[in-house]
């Protein structure tokens, strides 16, 4: 079977990118096929598909600049026949299942979140609009769009059971799991050092405020690591503050991050509603507790690696300190971890994430469904 993977964009390195170049890996291709290039992996080649669009939607691009504006549109205007002769692709990002194939080419969208700004956190999107017009009709129209393109989708692969609940609730569809893999032999333990560390792009839902608030409270130091997003606030506070327990590094490569992640204390994060989380298993691989909230699927994946006891407001597991996600108990969470005495065997709970198995899984699907898939196109064909 030859297998085509598409993902959104590989203009900044997140969760999304790095499940994309898993994909390719597992299907034994170099190739990925996206929007908004920087080929930041050395042994995968990223195509940019905007030379794969008319002339007229090129010219529209340069003037917007901003490409995820009219993203859907995109997708529907790249044929796949010109790029390559594929059996199956795996679309990947919002709204690359827009994609519409041919005939015999089954198509298969990973689901890393369900456009959450219009679906289950909608009514915390518009308080942010001041309840505007605009915004709820641009909203109505994108949920009309989704439910349109979700036909051109033939299986879908889903990253937690809480995208797949999710999935179905707003779509009506169902999603195998398939959980985002890491190497975890790359990642090592260097005992527990001086620092928290938080992970992630300085976006609004990441929710680094509160972090920072209560690190300076414990005067507890923090680094931390990610690309620059929409949260300008945090980011001018902490530039403002310079206040030295609080270091931002911005964007690291991945084995300086390895690095910090082997030699620090505990990682906090503290993000509203993550579908996935795969900063929670890098935590764990390191053989490092993580802080997080109680909200979506980082704190599914810690309370199941057992309850020890309660301290204050917040819980304590093998594998992490759970919260509220406001200052208060992550205050409370640090205080937690400085007290309690963690094991580095905790490095167990992230082997089910292990690339070997995300590989042979993802090949099982796609083995199974492409037989399915040609036995209903052969049945269809007969009547």
């Amino acid at each position: 079977m030859k297998v085509g993977v598409f993902h959104w964009a590989f203009h900044a390195r997140g969760g999304g990118e790095t499940v994309a170049y898993y994909m390719a890996k597992a299907v034994n291709s170099n190739v990925i096929y996206t929007l908004l290039s920087d080929g930041f992996y050395s042994d995968i080649k990223t195509v940019d598909l905007i030379e794969y669009i008319p002339r007229w939607a090129r010219l529209i691009t340069k003037v917007i600049k901003d490409r995820r504006a009219f993203e859907m549109w995109i997708w529907s205007l790249i044929d796949v026949n010109e790029i390559d002769d594929f059996d199956i692709i795996i679309s990947s990002g919002t709204w690359t299942k827009a994609i519409i194939t041919p005939e015999h080419v089954m198509h298969v969208h990973y689901l890393h979140s369900v456009n959450k700004y219009i679906w289950c956190t909608w009514h915390h999107y518009w308080q942010l609009t001041r309840r505007k017009m605009l915004a709820f009709m641009t909203a109505e129209f994108l949920r009309w769009m989704d439910r349109m393109i979700d036909s051109r989708v033939d299986y879908y692969l889903v990253n937690s059971e809480l995208t797949r609940r999710r999935l179905w609730k707003y779509l009506k569809r169902y999603g195998e799991v398939l959980y985002p893999p890491i190497e975890v032999k790359k990642y090592t333990f260097k005992e527990y050092g001086d620092f928290f560390l938080h992970i992630g792009r300085f976006d609004s839902e990441k929710q680094i405020m509160p972090i920072i608030k209560a690190c300076e409270k414990m005067k507890a130091k923090l680094i931390l690591i990610g690309a620059e997003g929409n949260d300008r606030e945090t980011l001018r506070y902490i530039r403002k503050r310079k206040n030295k327990n609080i270091e931002y590094l911005g964007y690291v490569d991945e084995k300086e991050k390895i690095d910090l992640l082997a030699r620090c204390k505990a990682v906090i994060y503290n993000p509203i509603n993550e579908d996935f989380g795969i900063v929670t298993v890098e935590a764990l691989a390191s053989g490092k507790p993580i802080i997080i909230n109680n909200t979506g699927y980082p704190s599914v994946l810690i309370k199941g690696t057992g309850f020890i006891k309660r301290y204050n407001d917040v819980e304590i597991y093998k594998g992490g300190v759970i919260t509220r996600g406001d200052v208060r108990t992550i205050c409370q969470a640090i205080e937690a971890v400085e007290k309690h005495e963690w094991s580095p065997e905790i490095k167990k709970f992230a082997e089910p994430f292990d690339f070997s198995i995300f590989r042979d899984n993802l090949l099982a699907y796609l083995k199974t469904w492409r037989q399915e898939f040609d036995e209903m196109l052969n049945k269809n064909f007969e009547r």
